[in-house]
């Protein structure tokens, strides 16, 4: 354990990757948290799946998770993950535009898209409990690698 906590320590793009999952983690768990608020306070559970209700549901849960998760995320990511570099209020306000915008393409292509396509795609499977739940697990997960690579690559890229 000491060796690792060592290696961690030495290598800034291990630390990196594990700030990444720790933050992410805590960022999944807002989206999430906020999503069953949503979802419970609306009788998402009484709903006919694929009625207008229900998909006007899910996609009402899902922004504002994805609101509150995005700030939440940005903050954590520009102050630990990736320690920023960008001087001043120019340089804040252009790396929130590109966190923004990176998780707003992220955001409309997962989130939205391919969580919808799914909810048509998989009708037969009605019968699996909460499969809202587990479609935007699955969705979770690409958007994770997503974020990591336009973070890293884009948004927070140090000076070359």
């Amino acid at each position: 354990m000491n060796r690792l906590w060592e290696k961690i320590k030495t290598s800034p793009r291990l630390r990196e990757l594990l700030l990444y999952l720790i933050f992410g983690v805590l960022t999944t768990a807002v989206n999430w948290v906020v999503y069953l608020i949503v979802t419970n306070a609306l009788g998402l559970s009484a709903m006919e799946p694929l009625s207008a209700p229900y998909n006007a549901a899910v996609n009402l849960a899902n922004v504002l998770g994805w609101v509150l998760s995005v700030l939440f995320a940005f903050l954590t990511n520009r102050k630990w993950v990736f320690t920023a570099d960008r001087q001043g209020e120019k340089g804040f306000f252009r790396e929130l535009w590109l966190f923004v915008s990176s998780r707003l393409l992220g955001f409309l292509l997962f989130d939205i898209l391919l969580t919808n396509v799914l909810l048509v795609l998989l009708p037969d499977f009605q019968w699996i409990l909460a499969r809202d739940q587990w479609i935007k697990l699955f969705v979770n997960l690409l958007v994770i690698v997503y974020n990591y690579l336009a973070s890293r690559f884009v948004v927070f890229r140090k000076k070359s």
